[in-house]
Formats: C-alpha cells, structure tokens, sequence
C-alpha cells in the first residue's frame, strides 16, 4: 500500500477508460467476424501485415505479437492458410526459415477492418482522452505519460480555453488567439492576446461546414485532427507545443461555445500528448 487516499473520481476515471476499452475490444471481435473472421485471424492478419520486414514474419515473431505459445501459433496459420487468408514461403537466405505471407483474400479482408477501427479510433479519440487526463495526478508519481522527463521536459502541456471577449487577466500566463480570423470589434493595439497562431485554427472549409452546429463537433474534431496532421498546420502545432511546454497556456477564440471549438480539440490534443 502506497498509504494515498485517492478520490472517487479516479476511480470513476478508471473505470470510464477500461469501460471504453473493453467496448472497442468488443466491437472490434464483432467487425472481425462480420467480416467472416475469427478475432484471432484478424490479430494474425495484422501481426503480418504490421511487421517491418516485407518478407513477412516467422512463425516465432507471430506468436510473440499475439503473446502464443508456438504451438497455438502454429494452429492458427494452420487453420488462417486452409481459409486461404495466409501463406507460408521460405525465406530467400536462409530456406530453413519459414516466413508468413497475407494473401490477396487476407489483405483485402484486413484493409476493410482497419479502415473501419481507424475510423473508430477517430471517435474514441474524442471520449477517452477525457478520462486518461484526468488520472494524471495518479499518473505522475508513477512516470505516466505526462510526467516529466529526466532531462525536465514536459510532453503533455498545462493549457486552458477561453473566449477572446473575456476578462483577459491571466496574470502572467500567455493568451494566443487560434481562430484563423482577427476576432470582431478587437483593434490590434487593444488585443487581450499576445500571439495569434492562425496557421493552427481549422480550414475555412472546415469551419465554414461545422457552422458550429453541435452535432456536427464529432466529424468536425475528426477532420481537425487530420488537418493538424497536415502542412502548415502540424508545424504550427508543435510550435504551441513548445511554447506550452514552457509554462500554462491559454488558448483563446471568438466562438461563443468555445467547448465545442477548435481550441477545445487542441486544448485535449496538447493535454494529452
């Protein structure tokens, strides 16, 4: 016993992240076998496909990625080459080697199944980060993603959001304006911001589609995700990871329901990174 007192909301926490968990490793056995596949053909599919050498893995290496003994290992492509899903080859150098292969079958039923829990992935992105950040004080002492490093630097990033219309009086904590447009009604002498970083704010497109319509905030997260991805905006994106790095930070926009906004998906992006 470490002798601390934790809170109910960790518990709370706790089970919200392994609820989620479990729901996803439900629905994914549920995709898989929609798609005419056991769960542990659809682990070995993408045991193959997922390994970096392009001659395949070994038996060995499979069964390390599906944590097997080597003879269950061996059941399984037995049973995933009779369904015409894998095949065994030698390897080219050392013939006493027998390395796994995905078939066109196997591919094209694995192509489907990732898409699908990518897209998934995408959505649970949104849910659980809420319940993973909020474990971080239990989370430090222990070297949690999110605890400082030995060199003293901080991945995850102490930020806040707020409106750009708001009482500004942060003391000395930097305000940055992340709307792609200059806010209404602020002159640039009167800014209660001290950076503005619109190479970070959603696309016009973007934006423009949201209209900020609540039940559009999940498609719109998900494609602010994958803009972030992209140049300009990734780089502007590590940059206010850098400064936030430095010390809190508080991300400031113009929208009216800034918790569903552009500066709440970065908020939780720097939060949880």
């Amino acid at each position: 016993m470490t002798g601390v007192s934790l809170p109910d909301a960790a518990y709370a926490r706790l089970l919200a992240l392994r609820t989620g968990l479990r729901h996803f490793e439900r629905w994914s056995e549920q995709q898989a076998k929609a798609a005419g596949l056991s769960p542990a053909q659809h682990q070995l599919l993408l045991a193959i496909r997922g390994h970096g050498d392009p001659r395949g893995p070994t038996i060995g290496e499979v069964a390390d990625y599906l944590l097997l003994q080597h003879h269950s290992t061996v059941g399984l492509v037995d049973r995933a080459d009779a369904a015409g899903l894998v095949t065994r080859t030698r390897d080219p150098e050392d013939h006493r080697v027998v390395r796994l292969q995905l078939t066109v079958t196997g591919a094209n039923r694995l192509e489907a199944l990732s898409a699908l829990h990518l897209e998934e992935l995408e959505r649970l992105a949104l849910e659980l980060p809420g319940a993973w950040r909020g474990l971080a004080p239990v989370q430090r002492p222990h070297g949690f993603p999110g605890a400082p490093s030995q060199s003293g630097h901080r991945d995850a990033v102490d930020v806040e959001i707020a409106r750009v219309y708001d009482d500004g009086a942060t003391g000395s904590t930097p305000r940055i304006l992340v709307d792609r447009l200059w806010p209404r009604g602020i002159t640039r002498a009167d800014a209660p911001f001290e950076i503005w970083m619109k190479d970070v704010a959603p696309s016009t497109e973007l934006r423009k589609w949201y209209g900020h319509k609540p039940e559009r905030f999940g498609d719109f997260a998900r494609r602010y995700r994958q803009e972030l991805g992209r140049e300009p905006a990734r780089k502007a994106l590590e940059q206010l990871h850098a400064r936030g790095a430095e010390s809190t930070v508080v991300l400031v926009t113009a929208t009216k329901d800034f918790e569903r906004s552009g500066a709440a998906v970065l908020r939780d992006i720097l939060a949880d990174r």
